[in-house]
């Protein structure tokens, strides 16, 4: 059997790993992580992502997360951060 006072110098231990691992300062809010991901999206794929059927620019929409032509005003879903770029699955919105 282990001594009393080891038990409690494992709880110093994990309660300072604890910290160092959670740390306030490195935490990061769902909403700057959503914001993070749909900078990444809009900025890195917006630039090379064109509608599929006219070849014209995408704008991206937040909510729901979609691609809009600004041609023909096809609207395609973007699932998991995975935009979904086929002409039949699109739907098309009136300007």
């Amino acid at each position: 059997m282990r001594p009393p006072w080891k038990f409690q110098q494992d709880a110093v231990h994990a309660t300072t790993i604890h910290s160092q691992i959670f740390s306030p300062r490195l935490s990061i809010s769902a909403q700057e992580i959503l914001a993070y991901n749909a900078l990444m999206l809009s900025k890195e794929l917006l630039e090379i992502l064109v509608c599929p059927a006219c070849k014209q620019a995408l704008e991206y929409r937040q909510n729901p997360e979609s691609l809009k032509c600004t041609q023909c005003h096809r609207v395609y879903a973007v699932k998991d951060d995975i935009p979904i770029m086929l002409i039949d699955e699109a739907t098309i919105e009136a300007s």
